[in-house]
């Protein structure tokens, strides 16, 4: 290990809640794709937390996953899933675009949701779910995993601490080959910005704030969805962030956070469970490194989240402490913004119906 050139850089342990001091949730799942299968295996082995039932509107899938993943039990809707009076709580991982509908079917049943990212596709939706789990007392939480992995809670100390003094620059990107998958250009499944953007733009309200101006540059595909952004965010205190999505390419998923003190070198790729470096800040400088080698790994890490939620439900909570309502809401209204400054079109639409897609070039800042 290389000592840092300031000693007062030192990179505080991880700080994770403990699966066996959370409530044990009778957990339900609606959905059964691949999201679904590493929220149940993470779950089931890592923490305390207790997986009944899974359910889907394609017949014979429910029954098919929780045979194949050790459940005990499978309903035949999500509507008699929901109620269930053995269920405390719903992990929903169906279609982005139907994550309200579902929401709802499981809050107005009385229990308590867990929603893959992101929540939805509209502001309004995930406003009218926040609403809804207010009025019926239920706790409901988006599923931004990475605020609960381990090297979360280290990089929230030591901003807490001010070691790296005052974020003044963020750089991130987030790019994957998408090209063959055709549900990334699919605005029920969330599409680019929706199902990848969602994380920088997430990252960023977390570590900066709201931004006083977000500009955005990018292409879209033949069919009008979009294939890659690169956004600017401005801050009220002089700060940016600037990062890049595509679906056309890989990266390694960088994140840097520079202080004017010192800087956050996340391991890639950032949003799993994986490590960060401390540095001084200045040129080619030399700092400690963190890095997690625990198991779980990859996106076997949600099982953080769920640990999480169990936590502030038994905690009587009625937002996650690390990620508000209104960050999931505006998050949203932010990739709405970032949709419209690069051309799309079909951020208001319900259907694949007669989509109105509009073809435009690039923009310059």
């Amino acid at each position: 290990m290389t000592n840092l050139v300031n000693m007062s850089l030192q990179i505080p342990p991880p700080v994770v809640i403990r699966p066996e001091s959370a409530p044990i949730l009778r957990w339900g799942m609606f959905g059964t794709g691949w999201i679904s299968e590493e929220f149940a295996t993470s779950t089931m082995k890592h923490t305390s937390q207790d997986i009944v039932t899974i359910a889907s509107r394609t017949p014979g899938k429910a029954q098919i996953f929780a045979e194949s993943h050790g459940l005990p039990e499978w309903d035949e809707s999500y509507e008699s899933l929901a109620a269930r009076e053995d269920i405390d709580a719903v992990y929903i991982a169906t279609r982005p675009r139907d994550h309200l509908e579902h929401a709802l079917i499981a809050i107005n049943a009385g229990k308590h949701v867990l929603i893959e990212k992101p929540i939805a596709t509209t502001p309004s939706d995930a406003q009218e779910i926040f609403d809804a789990a207010s009025k019926q007392g239920v706790f409901a939480m988006e599923a931004m995993w990475n605020r609960y992995l381990p090297q979360a809670s280290i990089v929230r100390q030591i901003l807490e601490n001010n070691l790296i003094g005052k974020p003044q620059l963020m750089l991130v990107d987030f790019c994957q080959d998408q090209r063959q998958d055709p549900r990334k250009w699919d605005p029920h499944h969330g599409t680019i910005m929706l199902d990848m953007g969602i994380y920088p733009v997430a990252f960023a309200l977390e570590i900066m704030g709201d931004p006083t101006r977000v500009q955005a540059i990018g292409k879209l595909n033949d069919h009008g969805a979009e294939a890659e952004v690169t956004v600017v965010m401005d801050f009220a205190n002089s700060a940016r962030a600037i990062f890049t999505v595509s679906g056309l390419t890989h990266a390694p998923h960088h994140a840097t956070i520079a202080g004017d003190q010192g800087i956050i070198e996340y391991k890639t790729p950032f949003v799993v469970p994986s490590g960060i470096s401390l540095l001084p800040s200045g040129f080619n400088q030399k700092g400690q490194a963190w890095e997690d080698t625990n198991l779980p790994q990859g996106h076997q890490g949600l099982c953080y989240q769920a640990t999480a939620f169990a936590h502030y439900v038994g905690a009587g909570m009625t937002e996650s402490p690390v990620h508000s309502h209104q960050e999931s809401v505006r998050a949203l209204e932010i990739v709405e913004d970032i949709l419209r400054q690069i051309g799309v079109t079909y951020l208001q639409t319900t259907s694949n119906k007669n989509m109105s897609y509009e073809y435009t070039s690039h923009r310059l800042l």
